[in-house]
């Protein structure tokens, strides 16, 4: 027993043995949950459950996580939950005030046991500016989901014209939004130039993150038939991006959805398509040395 907790002191996440073995699987399908309404209004949120998940693997009580896309503040309001101080920065003024409401909720439901130790905001601000708010090698963790370049715009146009009444949109309870017409959304971008404009993030990111701390992004890859490239593995591009920022490429982790969509069919009967009811969880980590 003395071994044990000896070996649980060390471990950076506070985790034990049995607890860090049983959460290294890397195929996750017991994350999902029923969207809040709130949540509705966003359209591409994803379950308190899964950022609980990772602020528990990456990170410590006490330690900072910061998100640089927080949306309705999943993020924020997770590592509140878990005794974590969190960060997040949000451009639209309409999420931005639901995530503050959010999390005014949250701290009326959940007592702060340090006492006004930990911190807890969300700035209406491009998180471009994301060193204004924070400190060199401060954070240890980013959990985040970027907006998918312009693969939104597609998507609604595509519905739009083929999948009014479709499986897509009606059994799998699938909508897309757009997220604003601000011309420096990362969702109104090209896919070059948001790769672009998501290496310049990570480059910021990785200063204002701790030696050996991470950034973790979920991320879905996006199908475009119409292409000379027709499949578009974003998860992969965000990794490329990530090791030329300076970060290692630490780990994956597919999260299956399967079990929450209908399969739909795709091309038939010409061409076979799988159904892309997965995403992926990019693990990005700060190295302990520079070069």
């Amino acid at each position: 027993m003395k071994d044990i907790n000896e070996r649980d002191k060390k471990s950076f996440n506070g985790l034990t043995p049995t607890e860090w073995a049983s959460l290294s699987k890397n195929v996750w399908d017991d994350v999902s949950s029923p969207r809040e309404p709130y949540q509705k209004e966003h359209g591409a949120t994803y379950p308190i459950a899964l950022a609980d998940r990772i602020i528990r693997m990456y990170s410590n009580e006490g330690d900072i996580v910061f998100d640089p896309f927080v949306g309705v503040g999943t993020t924020v309001t997770s590592a509140y939950r878990q005794r974590r101080s969190g960060i997040g920065i949000e451009l639209d003024e309409k999420f931005f005030t639901i995530a503050n409401g959010v999390l005014k909720r949250e701290k009326a439901n959940f007592f702060d046991k340090e006492g006004g130790k930990l911190f807890h905001v969300i700035y209406n601000d491009d998180c471009r500016n994301l060193k204004k708010y924070l400190k060199e090698s401060s954070i240890q963790l980013t959990f985040t989901s970027p907006p998918y370049a312009n693969f939104i715009q597609r998507s609604l146009k595509d519905r739009q014209k083929v999948h009014k009444t479709s499986l897509i949109k009606y059994a799998n309870n699938s909508t897309v939004k757009q997220y604003s017409q601000k011309a420096e959304d990362f969702g109104n971008l090209d896919y070059p130039d948001f790769l672009k404009e998501v290496k310049k993030i990570l480059i910021d990111n990785l200063q204002v993150t701790k030696i050996g701390g991470y950034s973790v992004w979920v991320v879905k890859d996006y199908r475009d038939t119409k292409n000379k490239i027709p499949y578009i593995d974003f998860h992969s591009d965000l990794a490329s991006v990530g090791k030329e920022a300076g970060w290692y490429y630490h780990d994956l982790i597919i999260w299956n959805q399967n079990f929450q969509r209908r399969l739909v069919l795709l091309g038939y009967p010409s061409v076979f398509y799988t159904n892309q009811n997965c995403s992926f969880i990019v693990i990005l980590r700060k190295p302990y040395y520079n070069g």
